[in-house]
């Protein structure tokens, strides 16, 4: 009787000890699964995956240094990858494979998928992939368009160099449709664009910006104006009129060297153009190219001002 009196007080004592030993064999197992589909992952190089398993074993037992170690490893992995693939897909835009570098992309965003420019170039790629999985030639239009696509796609995107390219593209070659398909694709992105455009219909892309430089020139907007004429030049380097016109917003900024490099550019272009060597001789007199060079001076010594006036009135005819 005694011992039937015992028995159930030693398997109330013994019972918090077996169910401590059942929760730590469960937990055991809990955290082997963890490790198991972490290293599973981190095989089949989804190290992002890897990472949160492992974060599961961190979460059930903070003790777990290898758990640690392994998602340092994974994530130096997951750098290296990235590299790779980044330079990968700046290759394809490279050249011009807009369909392969949205692959290329997704991949990226798989491996950073908050990445804010990733992203955001996700949805531009498939715009313009849709209507360009490819540059199909090397013609100047061609040419002129992906210069411009670059700089839609461009991580300090230049949305207005891109809207002016492409629209000059379609100027240089009005049979090709997809160029009129791309602009009105930026101008979805970007409505800004097309609501402040002041060039008339019947007037050329750069043409029109020409235009609005020389009227900066008169109205001594100088920075306004070389800005406006860059932008002529980066699509048509060899322009005469920008080349003169950026001369002469040089000059009023006092920045001889580059009014030097832009006339001496344009006589180089049009040999016979009498006026750049006036330009040019007027500035020699004025500021001879050796002046017109940096020097180190002493801190106290005042930089002597120079007039230039070249053209027969003190304003170059533009």
């Amino acid at each position: 009787m005694r011992i039937c009196v015992l028995l159930p007080a030693l398997f109330l004592c013994c019972a918090p000890a077996a169910r401590a030993q059942g929760g730590a064999r469960a937990e055991s197992a809990e955290i082997k699964e963890y490790y198991d589909r972490a290293f599973a992952y981190y095989v089949s190089g989804d190290y992002p995956r890897a990472i949160e398993h492992w974060n599961l074993v961190l979460h059930a037992d903070p003790k777990q240094t290898t758990a640690r170690d392994m998602i340092e490893d994974a994530r130096k992995k997951m750098a290296r990858a990235a590299v790779t693939l980044k330079s990968s897909f700046t290759r394809l835009l490279e050249k011009c494979r807009y369909a392969d570098a949205l692959i290329k992309l997704e991949e990226l965003l798989a491996a950073d998928p908050t990445n804010p420019y990733y992203l955001k170039l996700q949805g531009k790629l498939r715009r313009i992939s849709a209507l360009a999985p490819v540059k199909p030639s090397a013609t100047k239009a061609w040419n002129v368009a992906s210069e411009g696509i670059t700089a839609w796609l461009d991580e300090k995107e230049d949305l207005l160099f891109a809207y002016d390219a492409l629209r000059y593209a379609s100027e240089l070659d009005p049979s090709d449709k997809v160029f009129g398909r791309l602009t009105a694709a930026l101008e979805e992105e970007a409505p800004h664009l097309k609501l402040n455009d002041t060039k008339p219909e019947n007037s050329g892309v750069l043409e029109h910006k020409k235009e609005m430089a020389l009227h900066q020139i008169y109205d001594s907007k100088f920075y306004l104006a070389v800005k406006e004429l860059e932008g002529v030049l980066r699509l048509e380097p060899d322009d005469v009129t920008a080349l003169k016109r950026s001369g002469s917003a040089y000059l009023q900024l006092k920045d001889y060297p580059q009014a030097r490099l832009a006339w001496q550019k344009a006589l180089k272009i049009a040999p016979g153009d009498e006026q750049l060597k006036e330009y040019l001789e007027a500035l020699e007199k004025a500021a001879p190219a050796e002046a017109a060079r940096p020097k180190h001076r002493p801190a106290r010594q005042r930089k002597k001002k120079t007039r230039v006036s070249p053209g027969p009135e003190g304003r170059p005819d533009l």
